[in-house]
C-alpha cells in the first residue's frame, strides 16, 4: 500500500504577514486620500457654480474654474477629463439640493395627495432659490448631455426622479389617484416640469404664454383623476417647507408673485 505524501503548508516568514498595525495605517491612508480628493473636488465644483452664476451661464474656461477654486489645472484634470465633466458634477449636485428641497418642503404635510401636490410645486418652483446663470448654463448642458449620454443625466436626476417617484407611489397606493403605471406617470410629470423649467430658464418657444405653477399643477393633478381646485393648491403651497427665495433681481418677488398667482389658477 502506498503512502499518501502529505502536503507541506510552510508557515509565512514574518515579512509576507501583514500586521494589524499595517492594516490601520493603510485604511488612515486611503480615508485621508479620499477626503483629500473630494475636498479638492468638492472646492472645483464650487468654483464652477459662482462662474456659472457670474457668467450668467456661460463663457468661462477650466482655467478660470482651477484660478478660482486656487487649484492647478493639472489638478482639475485629475478629477475632471473636461469642462463637461465638471459641470455635469454640478448638475449632479443641483440634484441632490433639490431633491433635499422637495423632500423637506413637504416635510409637514401628511395627506398623500397633498405631499403629490407640494411636491409638484416645490419642484416647479426650484428657479426660485437659485441662480439664474447656474440655471441657464446647467439646463444648457443637460439639452447637450440629453442627445449623446442620456444615461449620464438620468443618473443625475435619480434623486429628484426617486423622490418624485415615491411621492405617486405612496398616492397610487392610498387609492387616491389613478397610476397603474408609476414609472410612466412619474415620467410623465417629469418631462413636464423640465419642459416648463426649461422655457423659463432658456426661453419661451411655444409662442404661447406659459401657465402659472398652480395652474400646472392642477392639470397634472386633474390628470389623475383629482378634482382639486385653485384654493387647495394654494392652501398646499401655503404649507410648503420651503426655503426664502433669492434676493437678486427678479427672484426675489417670484415667490410673493407666484403665491398670487395660485389664486387665479386651476
Amino acid at each position: 500500500m502506498t503512502e499518501t505524501p502529505r502536503t507541506e503548508h510552510p508557515v509565512p516568514a514574518d515579512d509576507v504577514i501583514e500586521a494589524d498595525w499595517q492594516r490601520r495605517v493603510v485604511d488612515r491612508s486611503l480615508r485621508s486620500a479620499t477626503k483629500r480628493s473630494i475636498d479638492r473636488s468638492s472646492s472645483l465644483i464650487r468654483a464652477a457654480s459662482k462662474l456659472l452664476e457670474q457668467s450668467n451661464g456661460d463663457g468661462f474656461t477650466v482655467q478660470d474654474v482651477a484660478d478660482e477654486a486656487g487649484q492647478s489645472l493639472r489638478t482639475l484634470y485629475q478629477y475632471f477629463e473636461s469642462k463637461d465633466d465638471l459641470l455635469l458634477a454640478v448638475f449632479e449636485e443641483a440634484m441632490r439640493t433639490y431633491a433635499r428641497l422637495i423632500r423637506t418642503a413637504v416635510d409637514d404635510l401628511t395627506d398623500p395627495v397633498e405631499r403629490l401636490g407640494g411636491g409638484l410645486i416645490a419642484s416647479l418652483r426650484m428657479a426660485e432659490f437659485s441662480d439664474t446663470g447656474v440655471d441657464r448654463g446647467l439646463a444648457r448642458l443637460r439639452l447637450k448631455l440629453g442627445e449623446v449620454e442620456p444615461e449620464l443625466v438620468a443618473r443625475s436626476q435619480e434623486p429628484v426622479t426617486a423622490v418624485m417617484r415615491g411621492l405617486v407611489a405612496d398616492a397610487a397606493r392610498a387609492g387616491r389617484i389613478d397610476a397603474s403605471d408609476i414609472d410612466g406617470t412619474t415620467f410623465s410629470l417629469l418631462a413636464l416640469k423640465t419642459a416648463y423649467m426649461t422655457s423659463l430658464t432658456l426661453g419661451n418657444d411655444y409662442g404661447v404664454a406659459p401657465p402659472t405653477v398652480g395652474a400646472l399643477t392642477a392639470f397634472c393633478l386633474h390628470g389623475l383623476g383629482l378634482d382639486v381646485d385653485a384654493r387647495w393648491i394654494a392652501d398646499v403651497d401655503a404649507r410648503l417647507r420651503l426655503p426664502a427665495a433669492r434676493s437678486k433681481g427678479s427672484r426675489a418677488k417670484t415667490r410673493t408673485k407666484t403665491k398670487a398667482s395660485t389664486a387665479e389658477s386651476a
